[in-house]
């Protein structure tokens, strides 16, 4: 454990931000309904990957083992403290964390969850179980489409599209998520090897400087094969996002009526520097970039090769595009498809 869990959540509470909560009735209609939304858009995403029926039902199966939350804010950062401490490979860490460290990091941690615990709607988390676990935040779900002036039907069920893309594209290839926990295990392991950083507690302030615009992640790797693994992660985070974009909005278009709308005021809430978890702890101050050149590379893909042709990238480790191939999607269908 590299994080102590419960230090973080005790912390977290008093650092989170107040946020309305709802009375009873609406709560429970919040809940149900976000729930219920999740269901749907699980069986609606995995119709739009075209899966032949022996993988589809396989994927099926993975998905109902998963389980759906609706949380508060402080449910979601001790959700996200387990979620790192089945990320992070405690091999991989150049010391063993001990009680102390583990209670620092926590602190650490906490603050960076509390800024983001208005921001961040919905979650889907490969690594604290192995069959995943899909979450909504209900009071950053109340706060943005509020701000945005948006039916929160339409809102709410166009969320969990893009969180169920992430469930299937996981539960679609299973290889994935051990694949991304050793990639994320170098990129957060390596900053205790940079100059300046002391521990984890020091790695988790720095994260906090990242999210507010006043540090990178990049800039404290020196070492060319952990600046690859960074790359790597993002890549496959560019993907990940970028398709889910596409999904959302694909998807979107046949069961949600004001999906235009919502896109052009989601836009604007990203542009204003809302983004996840994930994106934030490598240091993406281009995580912008990083949904649309994803997004723009899936749609390139489809266009050449149709959806069973862009299917083949969750076959296996090296289907996956690289950095550069995000960047120019020729390059993928040259490797992949001759």
């Amino acid at each position: 454990m590299i994080v102590d869990e419960k230090f973080a959540a005790r912390t977290a509470r008093e650092l989170v931000p107040a946020a309305r909560m709802p009375d009873t009735a609406e709560l429970d209609e919040l809940v149900t309904g976000l729930k219920d939304n999740a269901l749907t858009a699980q069986e609606l995403v995995l119709d739009s990957f075209l899966l032949d029926p022996g993988r589809a039902d396989e994927v099926r199966t993975r998905l109902g083992a998963g389980s759906v939350l609706v949380l508060d804010q402080l449910g979601w950062i001790k959700a996200n403290a387990q979620s790192l401490n089945g990320m992070v490979d405690v091999d991989s860490l150049p010391a063993p964390v001990g009680p102390g460290s583990a209670k620092a990091a926590a602190v650490e941690l906490a603050g960076v969850l509390s800024l983001l615990s208005t921001r961040v709607l919905g979650q889907f988390d490969p690594f604290a179980v192995a069959s995943g676990r899909l979450m909504f935040v209900a009071p950053a779900v109340l706060i943005a489409e509020e701000a945005m002036n948006v039916s929160p039907r339409d809102f709410r069920m166009w969320v969990a599209l893009h969180e169920a893309t992430h469930q299937v594209q996981f539960a679609t290839a299973p290889w994935l998520r051990e694949h991304m926990r050793s990639l994320l295990s170098q990129v957060v392991a390596t900053p205790l090897k940079a100059p300046g950083i002391r521990g984890l507690a020091d790695v988790f302030s720095t994260v906090g400087q990242i999210i507010k615009g006043d540090a990178s992640m990049v800039d404290l790797i020196r070492d060319e094969g952990m600046r690859s693994a960074l790359d790597e992660a993002s890549a496959i985070l560019s993907l990940l996002e970028g398709h889910a974009d596409v999904v959302m909005d694909e998807v979107g278009i046949q069961v949600i009526p004001s999906v235009r709308k919502l896109r052009r005021r989601f836009e604007a809430r990203r542009d204003a520097g809302q983004g996840g978890f994930l994106s934030n702890l490598l240091g993406m101050n281009l995580k912008l970039a990083q949904y649309r050149d994803g997004a723009a590379f899936v749609r390139a893909i489809r266009k050449e090769v149709g959806q069973t042709g862009f299917s083949v990238i969750y076959d296996r480790p090296e289907t996956l595009p690289t950095s550069e191939e995000i960047a120019t999607p020729s390059l993928w269908l040259d490797r992949v498809h001759g």
